[in-house]
């Protein structure tokens, strides 16, 4: 049945609920009330909770603090980030869904209707009740606090006394709004130090091998029925214990081997595998490409030089200049009989510079002695496998900023954490977690259950991180805008001792409307922009 049918008979369903319950009386019995379809449960008993933490009055005075400065440049760097997006949209050849603007499990399609639930209840009970005690620090009544619900718990929400917290200070106030964003980011930044310090850490790889991370179409690897999330074990009766064991080893160019690998915990053996260097890719206009070498081929000789790995052909290229025709012996797939013959239309390449490929692709790495030095112009794989260590994933996950060395690699070290469920990443599922098991002082778990923790923890970080970073936002009524707007009519004031409150209001509520209508056409923008 169809996903978009199925959440529109929930939501029927849902709805008759909800009227059966108004008639008959059951939601005034049980303390609750609607608004729209929405379920608001108020209870006063979490108050008693949030006057016993709040005792620790100097902590979360400094924490007040901090959190107007966490909100503060959390809110330039979402700015930024949006105005940076405006200016890349047109260049977006496929408009996202609306689905993936919402952070609402079972409407996005990247977040998992369970996980999802999970984080977002902790998120707005982190959220809220750092409102709460942030307002009873502040010396404001909580007149009532409960949960949301549509079908399912959706949000919590905590009510002061509005009187009271439009009359007290701007600061006071301030901190209030600060402290729900703030907790939602300090909070997924600890629940990421489990998830990558904890658990991520302590899995270890099943198999010993070569874990294969992407395959060449139409390479012989391919054709024989690799695929990546596999690990290579044996290549013809001899042990892989590593990725240089397949890329440093002696291959014989065409020759047919046999590849053992495991996927899923099983073990298959390819037989016939052609052995050798494969072009991997090639680059438009550069040496490789005007000679007619394609993905997928496997290259025997260059310059009458037997091509038996990478080092091999480095070894070959580092005595070539640009320009020179150089003998070339590439082996391509007879689709008849299914083997690899040598392709009589390709026999020699003329090389490219390397310094002008460089200088075009990749300035940074580009460097004095390449000049004049012979390029192909193309990237090559054994076997057509790109290969890493068996705890490569695991790794990555483990210790997400490692190697890091600029504000650069760190920022893109945070997309791809965040940009995992895109990426099919999260939750972590088979093969991936076929790939590992818990060990280490977490080798006592059950697979399932080191994986459910494991996920829990992502999507607990993920949204708690989204739902802080999405409410910095300088609009009103997302708590960034109310910070703003108080911070706003303080700078005012300091600028022009002279001006009267209905002077700075008006300042204040023309600028906050202003960006408010910004912040929601750079979110319309991402969804209309590419489509025009």
């Amino acid at each position: 049945m169809n996903g978009y049918l199925i959440a529109l008979l929930v939501f029927l369903g849902w709805l008759a609920l909800v009227i059966a319950a108004r008639r008959t009386g059951w939601l005034e019995k049980h303390s609750m009330s609607l608004m729209g379809p929405i379920i608001m449960w108020r209870t006063r008993k979490g108050r008693v909770l949030i006057d016993r933490i709040s005792r620790y009055e100097r902590a979360w005075t400094l924490f007040g603090k901090a959190s107007l400065w966490i909100c503060a440049g959390a809110m330039v760097t979402m700015m930024v980030l949006l105005l940076w997006q405006a200016t890349i949209v047109p260049k977006i050849e496929k408009a996202p869904s609306p689905e993936l603007i919402l952070g609402v499990p079972g409407i996005n399609p990247i977040i998992p209707i369970g996980y999802g639930i999970l984080g977002l209840a902790v998120a707005m009970v982190v959220h809220e009740f750092s409102h709460g005690i942030m307002t009873r620090i502040g010396r404001m009544k909580i007149t009532s606090l409960g949960i949301l619900f549509l079908v399912f718990p959706i949000g919590a929400f905590v009510e002061p006394d509005n009187k009271e917290l439009e009359e007290t200070t701007r600061r006071k106030r301030s901190k209030v709004f600060a402290a729900g964003p703030a907790s939602n980011i300090i909070f997924a930044l600890v629940t990421l130090g489990l998830f990558s310090g904890v658990m991520m850490s302590a899995a270890v790889p099943v198999d010993e091998g070569a874990l294969v991370v992407g395959v060449v179409e139409e390479s012989p690897a391919s054709l024989a029925g690799l695929s990546p999330y596999t690990v290579v074990t044996h290549i013809d009766g001899n042990s892989v214990t590593s990725a240089d064991d397949v890329e440093e080893r002696e291959a014989d160019p065409g020759a047919l081997v046999n590849v053992t690998y495991r996927l899923g915990g099983e073990e298959i053996v390819a037989t016939d595998v052609a052995d050798g260097l494969v072009v991997a890719y090639v680059v438009d206009d550069y040496g490789a490409a005007e000679a007619g070498l394609d993905a997928g081929m496997v290259i025997a000789s260059l310059d009458d030089t037997l091509l038996t790995n990478i080092d091999a052909l480095r070894a070959v290229m580092e005595e070539t200049r640009s320009g020179q025709v150089v003998n070339v012996t590439v082996m391509s797939l007879d689709e008849e009989t299914g083997v690899y013959v040598v392709d009589n239309d390709i026999s020699e390449v003329r090389l490219s510079d390397k310094y002008e490929f460089y200088e075009e692709f990749y300035p940074d790495e580009n460097e004095p002695s390449f000049e004049g030095k012979g390029y192909l112009g193309a990237g090559f794989l054994m076997l057509g496998i790109d290969v890493r260590e068996p705890d490569h994933y695991a790794n990555q996950l483990a210790h997400p900023f490692r190697g890091d060395r600029s504000i650069g690699d760190f920022s893109m070290s945070w997309l791809r954490l965040i940009a995992l469920p895109f990426l099919d990443l999260a939750p972590l599922r088979s093969p991936v977690t076929d790939l590992y098991e818990p060990g280490g002082g977490l080798a006592w778990l059950p697979d399932e259950v080191f994986w459910v923790l494991t996920n829990s923890l992502y999507w607990i970080f993920w949204i708690n991180l989204m739902l802080g970073l999405t409410n910095v936002l300088p609009a009103v009524p997302l708590d960034g805008g109310y910070i703003f707007r108080d911070g706003m009519d303080y700078t005012l004031s300091k600028l022009n001792k002279n001006s009267t409150k209905e002077q700075r209001d008006r300042t204040t509520a023309s600028v906050t409307m202003f960006l408010a209508l910004l912040v929601l056409f750079l979110i319309l923008w991402q969804l209309i922009g590419p489509r025009l």
